[in-house]
């Protein structure tokens, strides 16, 4: 074997080598550009995917969004009934017996919607008067401006099962929110009838009606 022909086999052998080095480091695709940048590419789409998702939920976009919704909501809503925009009285009535009425009354120039049931609470009691849920109304009791609303509360029981009961001498009045999650508005306190009341446990309240009668029939 010659020197010359040693030298070129050494040669060709190199040239395998180091074209075994570039396969296992990626290789090529045929064109020069290494098949292992489209790894890379595909790292750097999926940043930018993650950047475009983080930004359709923005917190601060989705803060904004729900702010419009509750002012649009607000617009809508002419306005609750509250201590601010409303007189409220208790009344005594003749029949049915044990009954009390409650009248609200519009004292600003917008109408203001009555929702639910007032809560009702006598002297220090730590609870509310309960409710009568077959008087809930079918629409919200809406009060135009100078127009009253109507609740009755039914102090005792007439036959006696609410318990011996007492004489309360106070009544507070608060109102409830369109959610009706709990009272909104400062508490009223309202003058009972001839100054105070024979309550016991069973002590009820309807829901507000447009109509005194409506408000009795319970």
């Amino acid at each position: 074997m010659t020197r010359t022909r040693t030298l070129r086999l050494a040669a060709a052998a190199l040239t395998a080598a180091a074209a075994l080095t570039l396969t296992a480091c990626g290789g090529s695709d045929g064109s020069g550009a290494k098949t292992s940048g489209k790894a890379d590419t595909s790292a750097t789409g999926g940043q930018e995917q993650g950047q475009e998702q983080g930004q359709s939920e923005d917190p601060g976009q989705t803060d904004a969004a729900q702010t419009a919704s509750s002012a649009k909501n607000g617009k809508a809503d002419k306005g609750t009934c509250t201590s601010a925009n409303v007189k409220v009285e208790a009344k005594a009535v003749q029949s049915p017996i044990n009954h009390m009425l409650l009248v609200v009354t519009n004292t600003s120039k917008a109408p203001c919607h009555a929702y639910n049931f007032p809560f009702v609470r006598f002297d220090a009691d730590q609870a509310t008067a309960g409710v009568v849920e077959e008087s809930r109304p079918q629409a919200v009791t809406t009060l135009a401006p100078g127009k009253s609303a109507y609740a009755a509360v039914i102090t005792s029981a007439a036959d006696g099962s609410g318990g011996a009961g007492r004489e309360a001498k106070k009544l507070a009045v608060s109102f409830q929110g369109k959610d009706g999650n709990g009272s909104i508005g400062d508490q009223v306190s309202v003058a009972l009838p001839g100054g105070k009341v024979h309550v016991d446990d069973s002590a009820r309240v309807t829901y507000w009606q447009s109509e005194q009668s409506a408000a009795l029939t319970w």
